[in-house]
């Protein structure tokens, strides 16, 4: 028996003769552009850029293995990690041979049945000791695979430590096939400095979700978005005075544990109704099973952001999907600058939306969109 396969690739519309992997975001993106999507140039020039800088990586790859699903409550990262998956599936129809979490990988199948897969590593912010858990790993599969050609998908880069950067660096150039795609021009600069490897600057792949549809009719004049972690920039939670009482003040939600293990079940068993084939497959069922906890995730997301008449945030990814969504939007930076540098980097005033210092500002933005709401 041939040990060495590859998830069957797929039709045009994400189908194989057992399987419909990937239908909820193709009929939210269906169901938007039936209608006009201010947005939709912008998006699709985007999405030609992201095709320009991927094409030349990836189009030879016969299969891929993608590491590192988000398997925490940031809508952001699984709609980034479902844009990736769009997109794979759109320009090659392929799904991905093997999925994993950072921390449950097995590099010996990725080593045996796998061995010919290009692996691509999820991307995100979180390329760097900022978030340590995930950097700590990602160096742990570069390592492992030494030879192996490994791409990571776009990422914005922050290192904290000289140490850190140091060794990431040593790591990279020990390894032969490693490139690196990051999504805004401080990271390739950093990037091309510091590190002996292929460096490509690529948008954020949530993009390839495409235009969306809005969840319901907004209820709130204003959703205020606002990070409630490490990278929220100081200050911007203290400002809500002047948000009125038709705003709601809201991040991220997340599941409390009963809550986010009983999701999961119900995920899990969806997942084998749906496509009681991958009970043979160990491999094909966690693909499913990834694939229906992140949909739950964006949708989530997507439900909140509907929510609002107009969106401020300092979360890139709330940006991101409020302007696939044609949400009226303003961003506050986050800590480090993540916001501004990837709006400055490919927006180029084309969304006539900048980043604002504080949150004050921001508000002063929507209180003037709002007379014409």
């Amino acid at each position: 028996m041939n040990e060495n396969v590859s998830r069957p690739r797929l039709s045009s519309d994400g189908a194989t003769a057992t399987n419909n992997e990937a239908t909820y975001v193709s009929s939210r993106a269906e169901s938007a552009t039936a209608s006009k999507h201010a947005e939709a140039p912008l998006i699709e020039r985007l999405q030609d850029e992201i095709h320009g800088a991927l094409e030349p990586i990836i189009s030879h790859a016969g299969s891929y293995a993608l590491f590192d699903f988000p398997d925490h409550n940031n809508v952001g990262d699984s709609a980034i990690w479902l844009g990736e998956l769009a997109y794979l599936r759109r320009r090659y129809g392929m799904a991905p041979a093997y999925v994993c979490r950072a921390d449950h990988c097995n590099f010996t199948r990725l080593s045996t049945r796998y061995r010919d897969a290009l692996i691509l590593i999820h991307g995100g912010g979180n390329f760097g000791d900022l978030w340590r858990w995930h950097h700590d790993r990602r160096e742990a599969l570069l390592e492992r695979f030494p030879n192996r050609r490994i791409v990571q998908m776009p990422q914005t880069l922050k290192f904290e430590s000289k140490a850190s950067l140091a060794r990431t660096r040593e790591i990279i150039k020990r390894h032969a096939n490693f490139v690196l795609l990051v999504r805004d021009k401080k990271s390739y600069e950093l990037a091309t400095s510091e590190f002996d490897c292929s460096v490509v600057l690529c948008p954020d792949m949530a993009l390839c979700l495409g235009p969306l549809a809005r969840i319901g009719s907004p209820r709130y004049d204003l959703l205020m978005l606002l990070r409630n972690d490490k990278e929220r920039a100081e200050g911007v939670r203290e400002v809500f005075r002047d948000a009125g009482r038709d705003a709601l003040i809201d991040d991220w939600r997340m599941d409390e544990k009963p809550m986010r293990a009983a999701r999961k079940v119900q995920a899990l068993a969806e997942s084998v109704v749906r496509f009681p084939a991958s009970l043979a497959d160990p491999d094909d069922l966690r693909f499913k099973y990834f694939m229906r906890l992140a949909e739950r995730r964006v949708e989530r997301g997507l439900k909140l952001l509907s929510s609002g008449r107009f969106i401020v945030t300092d979360r890139l990814h709330a940006y991101v999907l409020a302007l696939l969504l044609d949400i009226p939007r303003a961003v506050v930076d986050n800590s480090y600058g993540k916001n501004s540098g990837f709006i400055d980097t490919w927006m180029c005033g084309a969304d006539r939306v900048g980043t604002y210092k504080t949150l004050e500002s921001a508000l002063e933005v929507w209180q003037r969109s709002s007379r014409t709401l």
